[in-house]
Parts: C-alpha cells; structure tokens; sequence
C-alpha cells in the first residue's frame, strides 16, 4: 500500500469504520452454534435443573455473565435449602462459631473443628442449633484435663470462670471430674481420658439429654429440657487452658452412630 514516494495512500473503502447497524450483523470468526455448544458444556447447569432452562437460550460471550449469575443463583439456593432440615437451624456444614464468644481465648483450628484452650475457661459453640428431634455429635478428647462438654441456647453468657452447665438452659458432662452440670452438679458417668471418644445425644421430642463414652451410654443425665418457641440448642464446650478436643458433627462419618439420632451435618 505504501508508494515509492514519502506520501502513503490509503484504500477508503478498506479502512471504512463499521456502523452500529453493521455490528449487529458481523459473527466474527466464531461459529456461533459452536460456540453455543462449548459454552453451555463448560458453564453447564445442575443436574437437576430441566434441561429445556439449560438450552432456551442461546449462550455467547455477551449473555455468559448473566447465564453464570443464574447458575450461581440456583447453586446458593440449593446449599439454603440443604440447610434448612426440619429440626436445625445454620448453615449445611457445621463447624465452631469462632465469630462469637470468646473466640480470643481459644485457639481453633484451620478446618473450625479442632479446639485448644487459651485462657483460664474459654466457651466457644457451633454454628448450628437444634430445636425439634433426636440429634448427636461428636467429641475426640485429645487431653484429660478440665472440660465441660455439651448443649446451650444462644442467650447463654459465659465467662472464663462460668462455661457450659454453669448457667440455666446450659448442660454439660465433665470427665475429668466425672460430674453433670447445669447451674448445680452431681455425679455423673465415667472418667475420660486422651483418645476417647464422647457422644452427646439430645432428644428435643422427649426433653431428655444424655451421653455416651466410646459408644457405652452413661445413661440419662437431664430431663424435662426447656422446649417450644426460641429454645433452640447448639453443640458447646467449654475448656481449660492447653486442653483440646476435636469435634465431629457428621462431616465425616460417627465412630459411634446410635439408633434413631442424626448427626447435625
């Protein structure tokens, strides 16, 4: 195009800009059922959504952001509603509310399962409650010392010489002094020790609670639980400095499931 001379002539009709009305028409390179295809195996709807929703509409890289908002809708709607079993309240997975309490005293763990002591008494609890059924979960002693271990409602106040069992609507089972808790104490099961197992078992149908210790139940620790509107009871402990546990809430499966109580997860 350039000419032997220092000027340079240029074709007008080849350098002529495109129009508004001409840019609707142009496809570019891309063969736009091709690119349909791709794009709907690759950003693909759940398997439970009709197929008919997934291919209404064609797909191209003007529509794909809102093709995966609609995706991303539907997927948050799924997890709420896998959520929400009849009988619990929280999130589908269950781990230790370390936005709350005295997070500051404790040290948890990456995967919020995983406790350690850090204070005189730190309290901490999971982020989902129960209020309806029979429902378990479970704890891995990882030392023996000063634990007390079981349910509570959220208007529980804890400090590091109150934890769970020492307030009403609390109740906890302590291994290490082979006691039960709530606002008073009495003897109750069976020593713990590093390595055991404690089941906490909580029948809202019955207004009982009760515990087992590597999978032997240590009978009926409390009954006649408050129930009915705003009672709602979530997994607790609270615990001594240095010591551990780890919970189970059923993200993987019980060591010690028992008959006719669901994990929380």
């Amino acid at each position: 195009m350039a000419s032997k001379g220092s000027s340079m002539s240029f074709s007008r009709k080849s350098y002529r800009l495109t129009s508004d009305a001409e840019k609707s028409r142009v496809t570019g390179i891309v063969h736009e059922k091709l690119l349909n295809d791709y794009l709907h195996r690759i950003f693909s709807s759940p398997e439970h959504a009709p197929a008919a929703a997934a291919s209404r509409k064609p797909l191209n890289f003007q529509n794909l952001p809102e093709h995966l908002d609609q995706l991303l809708h539907v997927e948050d709607e799924d997890e709420e509603s896998q959520g929400q079993v009849e009988g619990r309240l929280g999130p589908s997975t269950v781990v230790l509310d370390h936005t709350g309490g005295f997070e500051g005293l404790l040290l948890v763990d990456d995967d919020l399962l995983g406790v350690i002591g850090h204070s005189n008494f730190g309290t901490i609890r999971s982020t989902t409650c129960v209020y309806k059924g029979k429902w378990v979960y479970e704890v891995l002693i990882s030392s023996q010392g000063l634990m007390q271990i079981g349910w509570c409602t959220i208007n529980c106040r804890f400090n590091q010489e109150e934890g769970v069992g020492d307030t009403h609507n609390s109740y906890a089972y302590d291994g290490n002094r082979v006691r039960k808790w709530n606002v008073t104490t009495t003897n109750y099961g069976k020593a713990w020790a590093a390595g055991d197992i404690v089941s906490c078992l909580i029948d809202l149908d019955d207004g009982t609670l009760s515990f087992c210790l590597n999978g032997v139940s240590l009978g009926t620790a409390f009954e006649n639980l408050s129930r009915g509107l705003g009672m709602a009871y979530f997994p607790a402990i609270s615990l001594s400095f240095k010591e551990s546990v780890a919970f189970n809430f059923g993200s993987r499966p019980l060591r010690y499931p028992v008959a006719g109580y669901r994990p929380l997860q």
